[in-house]
């Protein structure tokens, strides 16, 4: 269902909006449109415009010429925040995940904000595991962070990505270890600093561009430059290596919706174990998870398969092997189907 032109924040996957609509909404419980800024690429633009409408005011969304992963794209709204704010608490909020209190997400959110607005860290969100999940990072939390104004914050010992699903046991097992969400907060000099001292190449790119703001248009200084910038996630270019890393524990419900096995959990089960979305009939068959959108289903005699329609493609698969996905993704660009991509 999530493709190039669409991908995931674009489509409506819980029945309440479009992902990225959701999350402005949820954002706009600690801050007016005007402080919510939209990062994407120039293919998604229109798209996006149309799913946001009012929420977020057009000169808000900040347009990469080329997508360069998330470091670049951090390092850039650090960049064009500071100038226009200085150097406040930054919210960085992935547009395609799933929280469903709001209230307790503005809580931590709030308790962030006051602790990096006085101290030169680096802030990651952290959730406690309600099961073994493979295709989450973790973070390791040390000992707990003094003055932390009633948040629960730790030292971030170490991060690990995706583990085997006997490491991801013992995780979820264990008090000190959190799912990574992805979710940031730190001020624009801060994590300006942090790329200078990790990602030095980054840095040379974001001070050029920095340079030439104000005396040229952000969108030629940004199509002549922006393409520089080293592709790298944030995760691996930057927290993996730092040494003022903190973790604040997010007692909200949260779920990156990164597969159907994640989005599985927003939906009720019926009494065979099967969620479906959808007009379907089933005949002794459990634990199935279907999607279909405006087709009808018929499942008889299987269980524990995943089906979704996608409109101009199906997918069947094990609901052990969701995260194989890409697997399909890579098969697709080797076979010259690049319109299913």
């Amino acid at each position: 269902m999530s493709r190039r032109e669409r991908p995931k924040q674009l489509i409506d996957l819980t029945g309440g909006g479009s992902m990225i609509a959701l999350t402005c909404d949820r954002l706009a419980r600690l801050c007016s449109p005007e402080e919510i800024f939209i990062v994407t690429v120039a293919a998604q633009l229109d798209a996006i415009e149309r799913e946001i409408g009012p929420r977020v005011p057009r000169e808000n969304i900040i347009v990469e010429p080329v997508g360069r992963n998330t470091a670049a794209s951090i390092g850039l709204s650090a960049v064009l925040l500071e100038r226009r704010f200085g150097d406040v608490p930054l919210f960085v909020v992935p547009a395609d995940h799933f929280i469903a209190d709001h209230e307790a997400f503005a809580a931590a959110a709030r308790l962030a904000e006051a602790y990096v607005r006085t101290h030169d860290c680096l802030l990651t969100f952290g959730i406690r595991p309600s099961k073994p999940e493979t295709g989450y990072g973790y973070i390791h939390a040390g000992r707990s962070v003094p003055e932390s104004g009633g948040a629960a914050l730790f030292q971030a010992d170490s991060f690990h990505e995706k583990p085997s699903l006997e490491a991801a046991r013992t995780f979820a097992e264990t008090d000190t270890y959190f799912w990574n969400s992805g979710m940031f907060m730190w001020r624009p000099r801060v994590i300006r600093g942090a790329i200078a001292t990790h990602l030095p190449d980054l840095d040379a790119v974001l001070r050029k561009i920095d340079s030439r703001i104000g005396t040229e248009k952000v969108d030629d200084v940004l199509k002549s430059v922006y393409p520089e910038a080293p592709s790298i996630s944030i995760d691996y270019g930057v927290m993996e290596k730092a040494d003022h890393v903190v973790v604040l524990r997010g007692d909200f419900d949260w779920n990156d919706v990164g597969s159907w096995e994640n989005l599985r959990a927003l939906y009720p089960e019926d009494s065979n174990g099967n969620v479906f979305v959808g007009d379907h009939i089933a005949v002794d068959s459990t634990g199935n998870t279907v999607f279909s959108g405006d087709r009808f289903v018929g499942l008889v005699g299987v269980k524990d398969v995943v089906v979704v329609d996608g409109g101009d493609a199906i997918l069947v698969c094990g609901r052990d092997s969701v995260q194989q996905v890409r697997e399909i993704v890579e098969a697709l660009r080797k076979s010259g189907k690049e319109h299913l991509v």
